[in-house]
């Protein structure tokens, strides 16, 4: 028998033989190296109940969906480390009744955490083409592998209820320090919840990337300076826009779904960084680009799920002899380079979406539209896999937890350890349940992750 590893230092602490302070997701020391950090994995025992007072308040039967506005009446404003504060607090915890219009199950407030009132319900039919908990879908051999693939994976579920409830300042700017957060993890390690490590690692990082990178040094080198970071922020957003090639052109039809998401991830942080500012000048453009966003993800989204249907295609032709078939060396690392990449798409999509209709929520615009909701994989390991093979290797073994990133309540019933699940959707719950509710989640799986930033 293999002895269980009890080190909880992370792995670069160990091999220069420092001490580590175990903080996550990154140590002081790594943080301040600007080196990966990453922690030895962690065994869970599946199965674990929580108790019920854990989870009254918090699951419920039904998944549902959200607008992607998020209704407050606050204003924000930044101090002097860049830092979001919120002002004229006004929060409004009310509950109301939520209907699902074609099970006409009716759900109460009494049932809910306190800042899911407001969340649209999903009709219950929606599902995947296949149980992927299921052991016996792993024949063919690589199956089990193409859970991101499928047709019903791309598919955008729409269902608008008007919002009912507001989540209170503090988890607003909880949410905004985490969003700043992720842009300094980018410059500092190159990756964050939502820019995969290995998304740009194969080739030259793009131009407008660089761009984007480059906005999140300045603005964190010289933030008193903001008329210089304005003229910069304009300068380039202005030379990112102005130089795409015109939509239904020949050129923007050889767009590829990387270039496609290189620019929309550009853009969105120039957004991000923007719109959170206390530059007024600043807010103002990027407010007046918030559109743009909007569109170059729906384009972003419709080039992936082409490409993911295309792939599937090759993927089968491949695996028959005879000749004149296209030939993949090896459909493990092909598997994982697409989930980078479509993985990284949905998290781009959700994040430009959610942001900005909590932004527009902030300075009082109810009337933003619902987007619909996607599907992400909610499993942590699957997205902080160091390799091909070990990302296989769990979603060979495990349940890779594909949901539509607002039906978080299923993880909940089906006794998901808030460890297991991913970063990026920890910090959505906490706008959808509230901060409390995903902390009493947190403590009662017996698990240390964090959601305060």
């Amino acid at each position: 028998m293999h002895r269980r590893s009890k080190q909880t230092s992370c792995f670069a602490c160990v091999a220069s033989k420092r001490g580590c302070d175990k903080v996550l997701p990154v140590c002081s020391r790594c943080e301040e190296k600007e080196i990966t950090c990453e922690y030895p994995a962690v065994r869970h025992r599946r199965g674990r109940q929580l108790p019920k007072s854990s989870q009254a308040g918090i699951a419920d039967d039904g998944p549902r969906a959200e607008d992607s506005s998020i209704i407050a009446n606050q204003l924000a404003t930044t101090d002097e480390r860049g830092d979001i504060h919120l002002l004229s607090i006004n929060g409004n915890n009310s509950t109301t009744q939520l209907q699902n219009s074609q099970s006409c199950s009716t759900f109460t407030g009494t049932n809910l955490p306190s800042h899911a009132s407001f969340l649209p319900v999903f009709p219950s039919q929606i599902a995947l083409d296949i149980d992927l908990s299921s052991s016996n879908q792993l024949s063919p051999p690589y199956d089990r592998l193409k859970f991101f693939l499928l047709p019903s994976a791309w598919t955008i579920a729409y269902h608008y209820e008007p919002p009912a409830a507001y989540p209170p300042g503090d988890v607003l700017l909880n949410f905004t320090r985490g969003i700043q957060s992720w842009l300094k993890r980018f410059f500092h390690q190159g990756h964050n919840p939502f820019i995969h490590r290995h998304l740009y690692s194969n080739t030259t990082m793009p131009l407008c990337m660089q761009d984007a990178f480059t906005s999140i040094s300045i603005q964190n080198a010289i933030a008193s300076n903001e008329h210089i970071i304005d003229d910069i922020f304009a300068s380039q957003v202005g030379d990112l826009v102005t130089k795409q090639p015109i939509e239904g052109s020949e050129t923007f039809s050889l767009l590829s779904t990387r270039d496609h998401i290189a620019r929309t991830q550009a853009l969105l942080i120039h957004l991000l960084l923007a719109l959170f500012s206390s530059s007024i000048p600043r807010r103002a453009k990027a407010e007046g680009l918030i559109a743009t966003l909007h569109h170059w993800t729906n384009q972003l989204w419709q080039s992936a799920s082409q490409d993911a249907n295309f792939h599937d295609v090759i993927q089968s032709i491949s695996s028959v002899d005879g000749v004149g078939c296209v030939s993949i060396d090896d459909p493990v690392s092909d598997l994982y380079q697409s989930f980078v990449l479509y993985e990284s798409t949905r998290r781009t999509w959700i994040l430009s979406n959610f942001a900005t209709g909590v932004y527009q929520s902030l300075r009082g615009n109810w009337g933003t539209t619902c987007t619909g909701d996607i599907c992400i994989t909610a499993r942590a390991e699957l997205w902080d896999a160091s390799s091909p093979a070990r990302w296989a290797a769990i979603a060979k073994s495990k349940d890779p937890l594909f949901v539509y990133s607002l039906h978080g309540q299923s993880l909940l019933k089906d006794s998901v350890a808030a460890e297991e699940v991913d970063e990026f959707m920890r910090h959505l719950y906490t706008i959808m349940w509230g901060i409390n509710k995903v902390e009493d989640w947190i403590v009662q799986s017996g698990d240390t992750v964090s959601i305060i930033y």
